[in-house]
């Protein structure tokens, strides 16, 4: 009798030879088993260390509300059309990943897969496919080993038998063009641009790209939501009919999805000691020990189960299974930090909750923030100021300036405090800004001496002028004048959203004969205005909230009520995924807005990084930056006393000109 063969220890060949010997016996024996997702998954699909701090067979029992997820793309499924919106880390994204290797082994066939880019495509390619593809298993033994040198395999495309795997980036029109698909995949939805160049919206190309397998195909969209009304994966998941994992309290048996609001936590302390979750129904509290039972026995129950053709399932953190995601305690100390700043609080809603973040910054009016103003006139630089930008805009008669200036976060873990130091009009009579006096006068202004309130003297850190429109060859000429003292930096607005302030990269930048970027050369910084305004306007609605002490963003005596109008003149559009004018007369100038996103954007270049620095995780504040600049500026020079701050006084070693300062006032020398 033969001994048995054992199958892992045969080469790639022979495990090709003896699986195509067992699928021919198997097609003599009878139709072939069909199994769910979950069930290929459970028998074929293997983590490694490169996907999960749980290497090994991947079980769908350890986290037991993907199992209807995955099964909705199932071939025996009628389900045509699935829409996940999820928190963060909760295992959507390999869920997937199983989806893709049960129909190239179960039911070979083109399938798509999108990404925001191409470049986050490439990364998602080289930890969470890759490592199917190429460690031993179902899916590489298919294949015989990916190749790749095998010009059929490249980072767009993989080529399998019976089908093929087209990978992409939402962002290009290349990634939709001539692909037909029976089954697409489209992850971190909410971060694709609205329109996909001049093709259209994302949702109508994907939708194309399945119309040759009307009733066959497979959609699905996952993704984290972001902004309320201008998320994309929460517009569709309102068409769906809508599903939450239900639970049943161990002492009442009551099903319920958890909600935020019914977590409790130690109050005794700042921070918490437990946390547990109070049913709706018995109040009774449940400690999170509970929780394998409660997923274990816990079911998918639509809001609208009349809905039969499009399912959606919205997924929290607050049931991550143990050691999979986030306890409820931390979720609770994260909880407590996030609160205290809307930007933050913003990431948590949507990363931990998978909820959409809804924007109050419109109740901010233009009379509230003024009585905000302070007593110090502009340009008086109060303690705790330990840096300076400048934000400027571009306009066919003048220029407009926004000086901002930047102190430690009251906190380590808070964002830096802001201060609007000035706010400037540059003119000249009878010439605008293809003239050079004018652009002479906004170099005189950014030389004007600043003194702080120890006497020492302050430089401008960095600044961003708008180059965008018909000025941009005066900006360049400005920022490359050799009397130049401050470095200034081209900035504009991008065009497709940016997740960052300001880009890590420059754009049209000067190149050698060899088509290489001079280091030195002149180049555009992309801006995330977006990304930018959002933090300011929920700075500006957060600050209502607080005591003066406790606000962000101060602003100076003096300030003109239309600069609060131009502050307020923009809102964000959930259809134009941007923001836009606001509709009225008083908000007809942007300036205000404007000048202060290019000064606050600038302060994260990488070449200026104000109070940041950077790690793996990206960057985080540098207390020790803060303390730095503080025992340079805060101390009076030798052979001074600092004389205390008089509400109303101008800077120690600067005159004091009678009402608003003006350029000449102050002169030209410098």
């Amino acid at each position: 009798m033969q001994p048995a063969t054992d199958i892992a220890a045969l080469t790639d060949k022979g495990r090709a030879v003896v699986y195509a010997g067992l699928d021919r016996a198997q097609a003599k024996a009878g139709p072939r088993q069909r199994l769910t997702v979950s069930e290929w998954a459970d028998l074929h699909r293997w983590l490694t260390s490169k996907q999960t701090g749980e290497p090994g067979q991947w079980r769908t029992s350890r986290n037991p509300m993907l199992r209807e997820i995955q099964d909705a793309f199932s071939l025996n499924n009628a389900i045509r059309e699935i829409w996940v919106m999820k928190s963060s880390q909760v295992g959507v994204s390999e869920a997937c990943v199983n989806v893709l290797g049960y129909y190239m082994d179960h039911e070979p066939c083109p399938l798509i897969y999108l990404m925001p880019t191409l470049e986050e495509s490439q990364k998602w390619k080289a930890q969470k496919l890759n490592p199917m593809l190429q460690e031993p298993g179902r899916i590489r033994d298919i294949m015989g080993g990916l190749r790749s040198r095998d010009a059929a395999n490249n980072q767009t495309m993989i080529d399998f038998p019976g089908g093929i795997l087209f990978m992409g980036g939402g962002n290009s029109p290349n990634s939709y063009a001539q692909k037909t698909a029976r089954v697409a995949l489209i992850d971190d939805f909410d971060r694709f641009p609205g329109e996909v160049g001049d093709e259209g919206d994302p949702e109508g190309l994907v939708r194309g790209r399945v119309k040759t397998y009307p009733t066959t195909h497979k959609l699905g969209f996952i993704s984290t939501p972001t902004i309320k009304g201008a998320s994309l994966i929460e517009r569709g998941f309102d068409r769906t009919d809508r599903r939450r994992y239900h639970v049943a309290c161990p002492h009442c048996g009551h099903r319920q999805h958890l909600r935020w609001g019914n977590l409790k936590w130690d109050q005794a302390s700042a921070i918490p000691a437990w946390a547990e979750y109070e049913c709706e129904q018995c109040g009774h509290g449940i400690r999170e020990n509970h929780k394998p039972t409660l997923l274990r026995e816990g079911i998918w129950i639509p809001e609208r189960p009349e809905i039969i053709t499009r399912r959606g399932y919205q997924v929290t953190a607050l049931t991550a299974p143990i050691g999979l995601g986030p306890s409820w305690l931390s979720l609770a100390q994260d909880f407590l930090i996030a609160k205290q700043d809307p930007g933050t609080l913003k990431v948590f809603v949507n990363q931990n909750l998978g909820e959409t973040w809804e924007d109050n910054t419109n109740k901010v009016t233009s009379h509230e923030l003024a009585k905000r103003m302070g007593t110090d006139d502009m340009r008086v630089i109060p303690p705790g100021c330990l840096a300076i930008t400048v934000g400027i805009d571009t306009q066919d008669d003048w220029l407009a300036v926004t000086l901002l200036g930047w102190g430690a976060p009251l906190r380590p873990d808070g964002p830096p405090r802001l201060w609007i130091l000035d706010w400037y009009d540059i003119r000249v009579s009878n010439r605008n800004t293809t003239h050079p006096e004018l652009w002479d006068e906004l170099e005189t202004y950014l030389h004007l001496p600043l003194i702080n309130h120890y006497g020492r003297p302050m430089k401008i850190s960095a600044g961003l002028i708008d180059s965008r429109g018909h000025r941009s060859k005066e900006v360049r000429d400005f920022v490359q004048r050799p009397s130049l003292r401050v470095v200034l930096y081209s900035g504009q607005g991008a065009t497709n959203r940016m997740n960052r302030p300001i880009a890590q990269t420059a754009s049209d930048v000067d190149k050698n004969r060899k088509g290489k970027a001079l280091r030195s050369g002149y180049g555009v910084w992309n801006v995330g205005t977006e990304h930018v305004k959002s933090y300011l306007y929920g700075r500006l609605a957060a600050d209502g909230d607080l005591p003066p002490a406790e606000r962000i963003i101060h602003f100076p005596a003096g300030l003109p009520t239309d600069y609060f109008d131009g502050l307020l003149s923009e809102v964000y559009d959930p259809e134009k995924r941007r923001f836009v004018q606001k509709p009225g007369a008083k908000y007809k100038r942007n300036e205000p807005i404007d000048t202060l996103t290019y000064a606050w954007a600038v302060a994260h270049h990488k070449n200026v990084m104000i109070g940041l620095r950077h790690t793996r995780a990206g960057y985080v504040n540098d207390m020790s930056w803060w303390k730095r600049r503080a025992e340079t500026l805060e101390s009076p020079p030798v052979g001074r006393v600092a004389v205390p701050a008089v509400p109303g006084a101008m800077p120690l070693g600067q005159p004091a000109p009678e009402g608003r300062l003006s350029l000449a006032q102050w002169g030209r020398k410098t």
